[in-house]
């Protein structure tokens, strides 16, 4: 990317680069602002910015933003929203956990991204063996430091192919936090991962797609995120609740805003680094509805066995793009979350009616072989 990048503006390559060689070839080029769209970036952005005098996330609230337990501390602390949980670093917290949360319950990583190592648990035995696996790790898969055994947050009864959850984009200046983007969900593949999204328009009813936006922009400004977020949300028999916050652009947001018509939410993310004017939109009632859909291995394959007819999924009518992730003989255990996808298709409907038709129509395409 480093060439075509250069063709844009000037590059300042890090690699070989200690820290304090970075912030002094950064600061000869007098930056008025600083940004990250990657979530394994976040703490670098924190340290560059308090190096460099830029406004970005404050270096006390970065445990909050980038740390799944910690922003549960501070909804609770704030009033905003109270979830049972436990953090486990070693596997003798485990029955400790357990007796504090309850079951069922969900076994997430404190610090993580696209669905890794999260899995909901029913019973005492099948916590104790997840977190373990997810302690201990395996070959592929990394361990991990420490994970959280949350209580459950269940979604409320929703018809294929919608989602019970959903995601706002905020920008957040001080006091001053605006939603900019909703990304309503697809049904998730068991146990816990995504198959994309769509957008601007919501299949949620208006009246409850801006209690959503209103409660997002709150746990926004509960971390005291200064910049772009992403905030999950799910959609219970009770109302929305905060699953967590990500403080950076969500995934496909930009590209399913752009493409539907709404909005600009990478323009709307750089302009607020660079401390200059933006706007952004009401409620999203009409228009066309844009979509990221995401194939995802059964929870039994282990291995791509063969790919045999892509073009098949290519020719589903409405489906502009499709992008192969992997290649025959790849692992895709799906504990890797979104590291195990095989395949993302892009496109546009007019309507709701039509998304769920070119779902049903990407599912039914038999292109691919497992092991």
């Amino acid at each position: 990317m480093i060439p075509l990048l250069e063709k844009l503006g000037l590059v300042v390559n890090s690699a070989g680069l200690s820290e304090r060689q970075l912030v002094e070839e950064l600061r000869r080029t007098k930056p008025t602002g600083i940004i990250t769209f990657s979530e394994f970036r976040i703490a670098d952005t924190v340290r560059l910015a308090a190096e460099l005098g830029l406004r970005y996330h404050a270096p006390a609230d970065l445990d909050a933003i980038t740390h799944k337990d910690r922003q549960r501390e501070r909804f609770e602390a704030v009033g905003l929203d109270t979830v049972g949980f436990r953090t486990v670093t070693s596997t003798d917290e485990i029955d400790t956990a357990i007796a504090h949360v309850g079951l069922p319950a969900i076994v997430k990583p404190v610090i993580g991204a696209s669905s890794r190592n999260t899995v909901a648990v029913t019973d005492a035995d099948e916590c104790r063996a997840v977190i373990r696996a997810a302690l201990t790790g395996a070959p592929g898969r990394p361990a991990e430091q420490a994970v959280m055994l949350e209580e459950l947050l269940v979604g409320r009864s929703t018809d294929a192919p919608w989602g019970d959850y959903i995601a706002v984009d905020c920008v957040a200046d001080g006091d001053d936090v605006r939603p900019v983007f909703v990304t309503s969900k697809f049904a998730l593949a068991e146990p816990f991962r995504e198959r994309g999204g769509y957008g601007g328009l919501s299949v949620v009813p208006d009246d409850e797609v801006r209690q959503v936006r209103e409660l997002a922009c709150r746990a926004v400004g509960a971390l005291g995120i200064h910049g772009v977020a992403d905030v999950e949300i799910k959609l219970t028999a009770d109302g929305p609740r905060v699953i967590e916050v990500n403080g950076r652009l969500g995934a496909w947001v930009d590209d399913l805003a752009v493409r539907s018509g709404a909005t600009d939410p990478a323009d709307t993310a750089v302009r607020a680094a660079l401390g200059l004017e933006y706007h952004t939109t009401e409620l999203i009632t009409e228009g066309p509805v844009a979509f990221h859909y995401l194939l995802v291995p059964p929870m039994g394959a282990e291995r791509v066995k063969k790919i045999r007819d892509v073009g098949a999924l290519r020719a589903v009518p409405r489906v502009d793009r499709v992008a192969v992730l992997v290649e025959e003989g790849a692992s895709v255990d799906w504990r890797l979350g979104a590291g195990a996808n095989v395949a993302a298709l892009v496109g546009v409907t007019r309507d709701h009616g039509e998304l769920a038709e070119t779902v049903a129509a990407i599912e039914d395409v038999d292109w691919i072989d497992y092991e």
